[in-house]
Formats: C-alpha cells, sequence, structure tokens
C-alpha cells in the first residue's frame, strides 16, 4: 500500500470513547504523573529540564488547581491519547495497538510530554507529504528538538526532503519560524537557555537504572536505516525514528513511543510487552532497546523485500 493512500480521518467510535473516558477516570483514582509534577506541570523556573518552549504551550493547564488535585494530569495524559490517535490516522494500522502498548502507558503514568515530539512528526509529516505550508515543519523541528534522543534524526531527514522536494524558500520559511519561536520564549523567559542546559547537567540520567541505551553499538542502526534502497517515505521515517533512538547516549521506554505510534503493529506490540518481563523477574528496566531495534529489522526487512518486488516487476516486463 502506498504512502497517498493513508489519508487521514476522523472517526469518533464508542471504543476510543470509552477509552478516553477510562483514561479520566484513572487519572482520578490512581497516583501518578511523578515526572509531569515534577518538571513539566508548574510555571517555568530556573531549575527545569524542559526547554521554555514547553512551559509556554502547558502554561494554559497551570490555570488548573494544584497537586493533589489531578486536573493537569488528566489533560495532558488526554492530549498524549489524541496525538496518538491522529499520527495513527495520518500513517495507517489499529491505533489500539498504540494506545494499549507499553510505552504508552508508561508515558501517561508517568505524566511525559512524548506528545511533542509526536506532533512534531505529525506536522513534518504533513508539510513533506500532504504539502501543508513549510513554516509549520519550523514548528515540527521545535517540536522534535524537545526530546533530542526521540526527534534529531526525524527533524534531519525533514530537512533533507524540504530541501530535495521544495523550493529553497521554502527553507527560509522554516527557519524564520523556527527562530521566532525561539525569540519568544527569550522574551518571556529571559537566559533560559543556560538555565536549562545546566538543569540538564546536573540531572544527568544517562547510565541510570531506567537507561535503555545501547550506544554506541547503537550506532550501527544508521547503516540499516541509510540503506540505499528504494523504500517509501513512511518506511525511511520509522527506520530513521528507531536509529536515532538506538543511536542515542541516554533513552527510556517512554521514549519509543513516538515510533510505536508510527508503526502500530501486533508484533512491535508484543514486543513492547516482552520488556515488562524483565521488570518484574529482576527489577530490570534497561531493555527498552528491543522495541526500536524490531522494529528497525522488521521495517528494512518489509522494504528489501519490496525492493525484490519490484525488480522481478521490471525484468518481468523486460522478457515480455
Amino acid at each position: 500500500m502506498s504512502d497517498r493512500e493513508h489519508s487521514p480521518k476522523l472517526p469518533v467510535s464508542p471504543l476510543w470513547l470509552g477509552v478516553l473516558m477510562g483514561l479520566i477516570i484513572v487519572t482520578m483514582i490512581l497516583p501518578g504523573g511523578y515526572d509531569g509534577w515534577l518538571y513539566y506541570f508548574q510555571a517555568w523556573r530556573e531549575q527545569t529540564t524542559a526547554p521554555a518552549w514547553v512551559h509556554l504551550l502547558l502554561a494554559p493547564i497551570t490555570l488548573l488547581p494544584e497537586y493533589p488535585a489531578p486536573w493537569r494530569w488528566t489533560v495532558v495524559v488526554l492530549i498524549t491519547a489524541i496525538m496518538v490517535r491522529l499520527a495513527v490516522l495520518l500513517v495507517g494500522g489499529r491505533w489500539l495497538w498504540a494506545i494499549s502498548s507499553v510505552p504508552f502507558l508508561w508515558t501517561i503514568w508517568l505524566g511525559q510530554i512524548e506528545f511533542i515530539a509526536l506532533m512534531g512528526v505529525m506536522l513534518g509529516w504533513l508539510v513533506v507529504h500532504y504539502h501543508l505550508h513549510p513554516l509549520w515543519m519550523g514548528v515540527a523541528l521545535i517540536a522534535l528538538i524537545t526530546k533530542v534522543q526521540v526527534g534529531w534524526g526525524i527533524a534531519v531527514l525533514f530537512i533533507f526532503w524540504l530541501l530535495i522536494e521544495r523550493r529553497w524558500w521554502d527553507l527560509l520559511y522554516t527557519v524564520a519560524t523556527a527562530l521566532i519561536i525561539l525569540l519568544i520564549t527569550l522574551l518571556i523567559y529571559p537566559n533560559w537557555i543556560p538555565l536549562w542546559l545546566d538543569s540538564l547537567r546536573q540531572l544527568s540520567p544517562s547510565g541510570r537504572y531506567f537507561d535503555s541505551s545501547i550506544f554506541p553499538i547503537g550506532l550501527l542502526a544508521w547503516g540499516i536505516a541509510l540503506m540505499p534502497i528504494r523504500a517509501s517515505k513512511l518506511q525511511r521515517l520509522r527506520l530513521v525514528a528507531c536509529a536515532t533512538l538506538l543511536g542515542s547516549p541516554y533513552f527510556a521506554n517512554y521514549h519509543c513511543m513516538t515510533v510505536v505510534a508510527i508503526t502500530p503493529r501486533p508484533a512491535y506490540w508484543f514486543v513492547s510487552w516482552l520488556t515488562v518481563i524483565p521488570m518484574l523477574i529482576a527489577d530490570n528496566q534497561r531493555l527498552a532497546w528491543i522495541i526500536p531495534l524490531t522494529i528497525l529489522f522488521g521495517e528494512a526487512m518489509v522494504a528489501w523485500s519490496q525492493r525484490h518486488t519490484i525488480i522481478d516487476r521490471v525484468r518481468a516486463r523486460m522478457l515480455y
């Protein structure tokens, strides 16, 4: 099936409404959102570990009651679920595989903001595939670098596609939009960049018990992601998303939510749940790398098999 056949639709099923209602109830009766309350759900402060545009985007939820009222967490959980649903609508597949995957459930339990990187993927995809105005690519790039370990490779891929397929001044729209967003954050939150970098240095999550990185061995994934074979844009996007995670010095299970959302298949859902076994047996949270690695090999095999199908068709035409 070609990428063009994945036209976005907006069905609202009883099951989907039930999932949203269930998420609301869960956030009301169960504890959770620890990372969100610690890093993201408050007004910007000097010790934040998030770029300033995250606090700018989430500023409206600070009007809701503070902890222990759950509503800020509830809103972020619902936004995350809706973003995953929209991503699946864009790329095709069954949203239930993504919504019930371990990375998604871990994301909402922690109150993480993976939806921002996923939003960047969707906006970038709309620009390169559905010809949305390139100024939205600037928004996409800002969203993608919110979680560098998730989005930097995807951001570079989008820029590459923009350069080879669009007019050169389209890139100016992209750069201008990104700079305007950055300028706005600096006007509202002066000196946030050095403060943010210092907070990241002090946090230093690399090597901790939840770090699933296999760096530098994971850099080998780029050899597969950049294979010179005829692959669709969507396949290449998935391969690069996997290589970005695997080649990162740090990523956790929940960081896999974006790649799972754009590759919603039952086999990958099953693999995501395999990561729970070492957690239960030995409190080992460092095996999430099997998720992007499985998707990387799975999508590469699909692209490779399609390559041979194309070659066989060409040979058949030459014979007849």
